[in-house]
């Protein structure tokens, strides 16, 4: 086995850890369920591909550069939100932090360069991706009404989706309100104003999830690539726990054995917690606690 086969099979390994540390939550719920494939609605099994300009209506054209720019054009009372810049991340370790983003390229009939989500206490949801390139590839029924100007496409399983840059796809509800925000006519989520000031605006993967009752009141992380040969994960704990602050300095003082890097910060309130590696000890990090 050559060595970058055993490299891949050793980062694979350890998947489903990876996962458990960045995500939280429902991400992916209209895709991985099966989405439009599974719509007894749909007419056409093989769709041919047009530009966005086939769909009428005004489209979408907001920046997408961050879980910050996301959360600008998100409605109030969200509960967590993830950022991810797939392509940033091709061929190195952190790709593997994403999980399977295929049934996504799949369903676009083109690649996702860059994806937003965010979800709220009552299961509702919102997506936002990038695609490259802009063209319709998937099946959809046209929406009856256009909302300010915008025209919803049916997807099935009640998923609609808004052409743009980037694609808004959600729950008929949720895409309506997400283009009041972005129309002007409503608040952007604020929840997380005060933790995001202290998180990085270039970070490839970022989350940030409100708790209850939890180790801290809101939690942020991100994983970013320092250079060639080291990671760096970064979290954010608003008010944490006595509990979670002792472990934090425990495990801080303790990385001779892990090969890791520890710096904490305390802003008031917000205690930040930056942890390096290089690749040799990339497991390491990735499976240490976050609390």
């Amino acid at each position: 086995m050559s060595p970058r086969k055993k490299d891949e099979k050793k980062y694979t390994k350890y998947v489903g850890i990876f996962l458990a540390v960045i995500m939280v939550g429902s991400i992916g719920m209209f895709f991985f369920s099966g989405g439009s494939t599974n719509n007894n609605e749909q007419t056409s099994e093989n769709v041919q591909k047009a530009d966005f300009e086939s769909v009428p209506g005004k489209h979408i054209e907001i920046t997408l550069n961050s879980i910050q720019d996301g959360l600008q054009v998100t409605p109030d009372n969200i509960t967590t939100a993830r950022y991810i810049d797939i392509t940033y991340l091709k061929g190195t370790p952190l790709q593997y932090l994403t999980g399977n983003t295929s049934a996504y390229n799949n369903f676009y009939g083109a690649n996702v360069t860059k994806m937003y989500s965010a979800g709220y206490n009552n299961s509702s949801w919102i997506e936002m991706h990038e695609i490259d390139p802009d063209v319709v590839g998937f099946q959809y029924y046209t929406a009856p009404e256009t909302y300010k100007g915008y025209q919803p496409l049916s997807l099935g399983q009640g998923t609609y989706a808004v052409i743009g840059s980037p694609m808004v796809l959600g729950e008929k509800q949720s895409v309506e309100d997400a283009i009041d925000v972005i129309e002007g006519d409503a608040e952007s989520a604020q929840k997380f104003n005060e933790i995001l000031q202290f998180a990085s605006k270039d970070a490839p993967i970022q989350q940030v999830v409100d708790l209850e009752n939890e180790f801290a009141d809101q939690y942020y992380v991100e994983w970013a690539i320092e250079d060639d040969r080291s990671f760096r994960r970064t979290a954010l704990y608003a008010d944490p726990t006595e509990n979670t602050m002792t472990n934090l300095t425990t495990r801080a003082s303790n990385t001779s054995q892990t090969g890791l890097d520890y710096n904490i910060t305390e802003y008031g309130n917000i205690i930040k917690v930056d942890i390096t590696a290089n690749a040799s000890n990339f497991y390491a990090m990735a499976m240490e606690p976050i609390k």
